[in-house]
């Protein structure tokens, strides 16, 4: 034995390195990593591959055998890559500052960076000699037997595999139990809100609605959260299902950074029952349909991917209780997203702040537009988190008149007040004609300009409705208003003429209409509106 150590290299020491490195990695991970793993994403099978391997390489140390080190190379960047998989979603939460997945993140990286260590230190080995005098190892004997230890390996790791499947098997048969829905009971055959269309839903005013969550009327509370892949993006807001003791649900689909919000609203609706029609016990949140802000109803389309019925699961993470993952329709259902959400019996928040320092000024008949806000609520799980203003519930805007108005915004029953400014819109609009791009050339057509001075836009509209374009303004006096037009270089619109009789002259310039094929320039002639006496 004492010879076999001395004859020792490097190679074989970075192997031994790593085995006490997975070791430590692999026991950390075994014993934590039920409450450090995000939600929905527990499981064993990193720390037993890294337990796997660190018995591999003390074996080959006291044994060596031909490719021993690429051997355990192997198994360790197996383990590295289910780590990576299993664990990545907590650094979405962190970049957004969420906690929809949870987890601890200080542990993954311990994780993630012990697997990583192990795995390059025996991909050094690879290209370093294991033994001094390599006539010391028996080839034929040691090729078979690293072999035979190769099998081993992959046939404790496979069968590792199945016992995974076998637990998560047991663990969603017994989520069918009571566990589930002793809370709340729900008949689907006493739901009167199963029955009703999305347009039924979306009639009932909003008002009556949230007043269910003020009144103590709430069963279960879902929130959702989208990650576009591996790219740890993650939409803050996503989905929230608010489930009534009545049977009924509404919420809330919305978010400001992926392409499933891009900073809309839509208003969720559909019912709850936790005993179908056999009688059987089964959480289901069936989604009827969405309304958007501009009013407009969609019934759910499940022949285009998008998912009715949600069932429910039971889960452990924090005091979240509950998850389900389903495909949602956006962009009024031309493609979907798939949607994971987590939830518990309702619990309201314990605390919230709206810091409204960099909230804009609003005009006369604008609609209240949140997007300034900075909200942030400490939930019942104890988490402080930044929530996305789209999620908040507000009373108290009124844009008709002008003067400062005191607005409520309300989340999971916690209100905070803030003020917000109204100021009258100052806008002149002038008939005439303009050369708007229709088809493949401008067509000079009667035309409306529209100076917005309050919110800084101009707008040129088409009498018959058929194109428009806007521009933004740069600076404006009583004559002459500078903006740029629909990709233009900024231009001067020279106005004269007094109030209820003006005019204005839009100089000769260049255009670029963008599209699905690139961009196009054309060229404008001057135009006019109004009287020019």
């Amino acid at each position: 034995m004492l010879e076999s150590l001395k004859n020792k290299a490097i190679g074989s020491y970075l192997c031994l390195a790593a085995a006490l490195v997975a070791l430590g990695t692999g026991i950390c991970f075994l014993m934590t990593q039920e409450s450090a793993a995000p939600l929905g994403h527990t499981g064993t099978m990193p720390g037993l591959v890294l337990l796997v391997g660190a018995v591999l390489s003390i074996v080959i140390f006291l044994v060596p055998v031909r490719f021993g080190a690429f051997i355990q190379a192997a198994v360790y960047n197996v383990a590295l890559y289910l780590v990576v998989v299993q664990l990545y979603f907590v650094f979405a939460d962190v970049i957004n500052h969420v906690t929809f997945a949870g987890g601890n993140p200080t542990l993954c990286v311990f994780y993630m960076v012990g697997t990583f260590v192990a795995a390059l230190l025996c991909v050094i080995a690879c290209f370093t000699e294991q033994t001094k005098d390599s006539e010391v190892v028996a080839p034929k004997r040691d090729f078979a037997f690293g072999i035979a230890l190769a099998l081993v390996a992959v046939v404790a790791i496979t069968s590792l595999s199945f016992t995974g499947v076998t637990q998560t098997g047991e663990a969603m048969a017994s989520s069918e139990g009571a566990s589930i829905d002793d809370i709340y009971d729900m008949n689907i055959a006493d739901n009167t809100f199963a029955t009703m269309s999305i347009e039924e839903l979306a009639a009932i005013p909003r008002s009556q609605w949230e007043a269910k969550e003020a009144n103590g009327e709430i069963a279960y509370f879902f929130e959702g959260q989208y990650t576009e892949g591996f790219s740890t993006i993650v939409d803050p807001a996503c989905l929230d299902m608010y489930c009534a003791m009545d049977g009924s649900m509404y919420g809330s689909f919305s978010g400001p950074v992926t392409s499933v919000g891009g900073g809309n609203v839509l208003y969720v609706y559909g019912y709850w029952y936790n005993h179908d029609e056999k009688g059987d016990r089964n959480l289901v949140v069936h989604i009827t349909g969405t309304l958007d802000t501009a009013g407009n109803t969609r019934a759910v389309n499940v022949d285009g991917g998008e998912d009715a019925d949600v069932f429910i699961f039971d889960t452990e993470h924090g005091d979240y209780t509950y998850e389900a993952s389903l495909s949602f329709g956006v962009s009024g259902g031309m493609f979907t997203r798939n949607i994971n959400i987590y939830g518990m019996p309702y619990a309201a928040a314990s605390s919230m702040t709206i810091d409204s320092s960099n909230l804009r000024t609003f005009y006369t008949g604008d609609a209240f537009d949140a997007d300034e806000l900075v909200v942030r609520a400490v939930r019942a799980n104890g988490s402080d988190e930044s929530i996305w203003n789209g999620r908040l519930s507000y009373e108290g805007f009124d844009s008709e008149t002008v003067g400062t108005k005191t607005v409520t915004g309300t989340f999971l029953g916690q209100s905070q007040t803030f003020e917000v400014k109204v100021e009258q819109l100052v806008t002149e609009s002038i008939d005439g004609t303009y050369e708007l791009v229709s088809g493949e050339a401008p067509v000079a057509m009667d035309a409306n300009l529209l100076i917005d001075y309050s919110h800084k836009t101009v707008t040129i509209s088409a009498a018959d409705g058929s194109a428009s374009i806007s521009g933004t303004i740069v600076s404006a006096t009583d004559d002459v208003v500078t903006a740029t037009l629909n990709g233009s270089q900024p231009l001067e619109i020279v106005l004269s003429g007094e109030e209820g009789a003006r005019s204005a002259v839009i100089p000769a310039h260049d255009e670029v209409v963008t599209g699905w094929t690139g961009s196009t320039t054309y060229s404008i002639g001057e135009c006019s509106f109004g009287s020019l006496e």
